[in-house]
């Protein structure tokens, strides 16, 4: 492998990602290295099937830039059922973690995470501030800002309305505090 060629591969993986959010792990390493010298796919899949070799024998990025650690990290992305394919929030979550993907879909399919549920009521919670955070920023302005309209909003607020985060319980006793 030349040096261009490993330049090339370490140019399309993304440190800064969270591996069980990415849409695939080709792009961010979540490799797990033994003491033994073994190197592995990822830290959650520590078993043979997914061993990459060893760094007393190869080099580590000649390891990490081989053809299966590749198809690895998309069939992350590949194997999603056709439910997360249709999702409004799949952009945020991209399926989880594989290891996590062991329920059923609604309609019966295998392979949802099992915080699916979770994530979506999370991710759908945020997305309006989350917009509204984007256009602050392509207007050159801090997301921050928004920390004053909230803090606005607050104090018109009852003591005894009920939460803004749909809990369930009053102002005061929730986020109120």
């Amino acid at each position: 492998m030349t040096q261009a060629d490993i330049q090339s591969v370490l140019s399309s993986i993304s440190p800064s990602q969270i591996a069980s959010f990415a849409e695939s792990l080709g792009r961010c390493l979540a490799l797990a290295l033994e003491h033994t010298g073994d190197l592995y796919s990822c830290d959650h899949f520590v078993e043979p099937k997914y061993k990459l070799g060893n760094i007393r024998e190869h080099r580590m990025i000649d390891l990490v830039v081989l053809p299966v650690q590749q198809r690895f990290g998309q069939a992350k992305r590949d194997s999603l059922p056709r439910y997360c394919l249709d999702c409004d929030v799949r952009f945020a979550c991209h399926g989880g973690c594989p290891k996590d993907r062991f329920t059923r879909t609604p309609d019966g399919q295998d392979g949802l995470h099992y915080l699916c549920p979770s994530y979506q009521s999370f991710f759908r919670h945020i997305r309006p501030t989350m917009d509204a955070m984007c256009q602050l920023l392509r207007a050159n302005r801090a997301p921050a800002e928004l920390m004053t309209v909230y803090a606005a909003e607050d104090t018109h607020r009852g003591r005894n309305e009920p939460c803004t985060c749909n809990s369930g319980r009053k102002w005061k006793n929730c986020h109120g505090r």
